[in-house]
């Protein structure tokens, strides 16, 4: 695999990833903005303006002029919006590079944004967020979220936004935020797979259209908090999300972090899917993930228990973390590092993952990271270095806990993790 690098006058960033091993190519267009970069009052915009991308653009003015186009020569595409960036690929077979090219360059670049539109695309990112709220496993993410840096923050807020801010978005208000962030200086696009020979040529053709403007920055969150949300909704499952405040993207302990969070719940031999799913049968779902953005992170355990066993179940899995955090074992670990070095060497052999590690790290950091460099980095994490990082996070003394379910209150839960 070779990898290209090219900066254009007005701070869009091109990165080539030959692969001409594969058939097909991956085109993303990256941009540095995303919930965080969001008005109160119009929480919510990155999201929408996501979908109006795929509404009409100058040269495709409607969505049937998009996806007949694109359905036509057999293309995956899609979008997807973080706190910190939002992305638009497209993923095809490599004969067809240039229309692929043209058909998310052009979405990007000049998308209509009209009212009628948008009007109408409000009833459907309306009823996306009706579908979270519904649904407590999609939804405990964004609510232990809400905990951990409060519901009134930007860092906080959900990304789809609420009904009363997406409504309160109007074809002028888009049109500026697109002005104002879409620009060469939050942009990189990375095209990945069977590259023609011209392709950043053919690339700058898209970039040059926007002016260079300025780079998106937010405000770093000054605290997290601890404690405990309970949401009481009438369900057959309670739903949880505990999170432990951990390192951002830039911080080189954070891979130190990826490998505890693996081996605490990473796959089904971990320990919380081991004591809480195969030894008691109180969950058909629990895992633990590190989640990073660029100045802040957390290590997160999420999952569905049986509801009458939650409260035990919260019991468990905070001793069973503060106990891992003591006293994991060398082949817990080297089975975590494994597992990363194994399942990236399968995820990352797809141009659209590798695109989308490439431009994330790249969007978040100002530098690509690419899988190889990162499996190297996992591997030379050492154990001083786990150590340490384990008693730093996984203390019991700065933990947040959210809960979706039939509880009317928080008092129960709050009583054991203050023990």
């Amino acid at each position: 695999m070779k990898i290209e690098e090219t900066i254009l006058k007005n701070g869009a960033k091109i990165i080539g990833v030959k692969m001409p091993g594969v058939k097909s190519i991956v085109i993303n267009f990256g941009f540095r903005t995303g919930s965080r970069n969001e008005e109160a009052q119009y929480a919510g915009i990155s999201h929408f303006l996501e979908h109006m991308m795929f509404k009409g653009s100058q040269k495709r003015p409607t969505t049937m002029d998009i996806s007949k186009q694109a359905d036509s020569i057999g293309a995956l595409y899609n979008a997807f919006t973080g706190k910190e960036y939002t992305c638009y690929y497209i993923k095809t077979n490599f004969d067809h590079f240039d229309i692929a090219l043209d058909i998310v360059g052009d979405m990007v670049t000049r998308p209509l944004l009209k009212e009628p539109e948008i009007r109408k695309e409000c009833g459907t990112v309306i009823e996306e967020i009706k579908m979270y709220n519904d649904n407590p496993m999609l939804n405990i993410h964004g609510k232990m979220e809400e905990t951990l840096y409060g519901t009134n923050t930007a860092n906080g807020r959900d990304i789809a936004g609420k009904q009363k801010t997406v409504k309160a978005i109007n074809s002028k208000i888009m049109k500026n935020y697109f002005n104002n962030t879409y620009n060469g200086s939050n942009c990189t696009l990375v095209i990945a797979g069977n590259l023609p020979e011209d392709y950043q040529l053919k690339a700058q053709k898209y970039l040059n259209r926007f002016p260079k403007g300025k780079i998106s920055i937010w405000e770093r969150p000054t605290k997290t908090n601890k404690g405990v949300r309970v949401l009481k909704k009438e369900t057959d499952q309670a739903h949880f999300g505990l999170c432990f405040p951990a390192y951002p993207l830039t911080d080189r302990r954070r891979y130190a972090a990826e490998v505890l969070a693996i081996a605490l719940g990473g796959y089904m031999s971990s320990r919380l899917f081991t004591e809480i799913r195969e030894k008691r049968g109180w969950a058909y779902r629990i895992w633990a993930s590190n989640n990073t953005n660029s100045d802040n992170g957390y290590i997160g355990i999420y999952g569905g228990i049986k509801k009458e066993k939650m409260l035990e179940a919260t019991k468990l899995i905070q001793e069973e973390v503060i106990k891992f955090g003591l006293e994991y074992t060398q082949e817990e670990i080297d089975r975590a590092k494994n597992f990363l070095s194994g399942f990236s060497t399968i995820h990352f052999d797809d141009p659209e993952e590798k695109a989308k590690f490439l431009i994330l790290t790249d969007l978040l950091t100002g530098r690509p990271e690419t899988p190889e460099e990162y499996v190297r980095k996992i591997k030379k994490v050492t154990s001083t270095e786990l150590k340490e990082v384990a008693q730093e996070t996984f203390t019991g003394k700065n933990l947040s806990l959210t809960i979706i379910g039939p509880y009317k209150n928080n008092e129960k839960f709050a009583k054991i993790l203050n023990q």
